[in-house]
């Protein structure tokens, strides 16, 4: 009688061996043949679960980054304030330099790249999921804010230059070694937060 798997336990295994895999060794040097055999599973086994190494990549991030999104909402939910709910919900570009987070954080710079694949339709699905998450998320800070009569009735309109802005940021904190990504992402939030209340 053949052995029964749960498809979900199997994925769950899979990704933690592969995020063990990135990061000892790193994203560019994984070699999927090589982690295949490691896992004593046969190509079509793996290929089940995962049709590409792209694909492995954006479930092991998926699920590494469950946790700080589950810590996202509850700080949101928290703060009291217009400006310390946008530092909650930005707060995993932040948290990311944490010296707990260092793996990850690596795992997220060796593979940013990847995200900029515009005609990869897997990748823009990520991408699309991602922003949707932050679109609602802040508007719904902002909502909130407008009816406690925080914010001026026009103040929606920031949404996209605020995410844009903690984006370009977060990059900048990438590629330039000593940008300081919290202090900038502070004062920013703060002149809008100036900038916006009635």
């Amino acid at each position: 009688m053949p052995k029964i798997v749960n498809s979900s336990e199997k994925i769950d295994f899979i990704c933690e061996k592969a995020y063990e895999e990135f990061i000892k060794n790193g994203v560019n040097n994984f070699s999927l043949n090589k982690f295949i055999e490691s896992l004593n599973m046969s190509k079509g086994q793996f290929y089940h679960y995962f049709k590409t190494k792209e694909e492995l990549i954006f479930e092991v991030i998926d699920k590494k980054s469950e946790k700080f999104f589950i810590d996202t909402e509850k700080k949101i939910n928290e703060a009291q304030t217009f400006s310390q709910k946008l530092l909650a919900l930005f707060s995993f570009y932040l948290v990311l330099s944490d010296p707990e987070n260092k793996s990850f954080d690596k795992l997220m710079k060796d593979t940013f790249y990847m995200y900029l694949n515009i005609e990869n339709e897997f990748i823009k699905q990520k991408n699309a999921e991602c922003y949707d998450y932050l679109f609602s998320a802040t508007n719904e800070i902002f909502d909130e804010m407008i009816a406690k009569e925080f914010l001026k009735e026009n103040a929606k309109k920031f949404i996209p230059s605020l995410i844009a802005t903690a984006d370009g940021m977060y990059l900048q904190s990438i590629t330039l070694e000593n940008y300081n990504l919290k202090e900038n992402l502070i004062d920013y939030i703060k002149m809008l937060e100036d900038l916006l209340k009635r």
